[in-house]
C-alpha cells in the first residue's frame, strides 16, 4: 500500500512536459519530465520521472515476459568512476540526497517502483545528480537505502584524488544502473 501511494505521488496523472538536459541523459532522446516533486525531510532534494523517446531496453525484450515489477533491491552493481579528474559534484551536497532518500525509506517506505514508461528517475540538490535508469522495459522495484549507499560511495570515491569526475554503478546483469554527477 505504501509502495502503491508513494507511485502515486511519484508519478500523478498529470503530465508536465519540460525540457531536460540532453547532454546529461545522452542515452535518452527527446527526455520529457513526466513527474516531479521534492523529498526529504526539508523537501530540498528534487526528484523527477523522465520519460524517453526511445527504447533503452532494447536488450532485454525476454524480460518484458515476466510480470512485472521485478524487485532488483540489493542486486549487484559495479562501479565505474569517470576519468579524467575535474568538475565533479560536491559528495557533501550527495550526502543531503542520500539523507533524503534514507528519511523517505523510514518515512514512506524502503522501496520504490521505476515503471517502465518512466524509465529514469533524477535526483538533485545544489550541484549534485544522480538518477537511475531502468533499462529492462519492464517495471522494477529498488530499495530507497541501496540508492542512498550506492550515491555516498560513488559521491566520496570517484573525485578529483582519483583522478575521476563522478561516475556510475551499473547492474551486473546490465538491466539498470545508478550515475552520480555534477550539473
Amino acid at each position: 500500500m505504501l509502495r502503491t501511494l508513494f507511485l502515486l505521488a511519484l508519478f500523478p496523472a498529470a503530465i508536465l512536459c519540460a525540457a531536460v538536459d540532453s547532454e546529461t541523459l545522452s542515452f535518452c532522446e527527446s527526455p520529457t519530465v513526466v513527474s516531479q516533486t521534492y523529498i526529504g525531510k526539508d523537501k530540498n532534494v528534487k526528484i523527477e520521472g523522465i520519460h524517453c523517446a526511445n527504447d533503452v531496453s532494447a536488450l532485454f525484450d525476454l524480460e518484458k515476459r515476466q510480470t512485472p515489477p521485478v524487485n532488483v533491491c540489493g542486486a549487484q552493481c559495479n562501479t565505474n568512476c569517470f576519468i579524467p579528474s575535474g568538475g565533479g559534484p560536491d559528495p557533501n551536497e550527495c550526502h543531503v540526497i542520500s539523507d533524503a532518500l534514507l528519511y523517505d525509506s523510514q518515512n514512506i517506505g524502503a522501496i520504490f517502483t521505476i515503471p517502465a514508461n518512466a524509465n529514469v528517475i533524477t535526483m538533485q540538490f545544489r550541484s549534485c545528480l544522480s538518477f537511475f535508469v531502468n533499462q529492462a522495459g519492464i517495471d522494477e522495484q529498488y530499495c530507497r537505502t541501496d540508492w542512498a549507499a550506492v550515491l555516498d560511495w560513488v559521491a566520496f570515491n570517484c573525485q578529483a584524488q582519483q583522478n575521476a569526475h563522478g561516475g556510475n554503478c551499473v547492474a551486473a546483469d546490465q538491466r539498470w544502473f545508478i550515475q552520480v554527477q555534477h550539473v
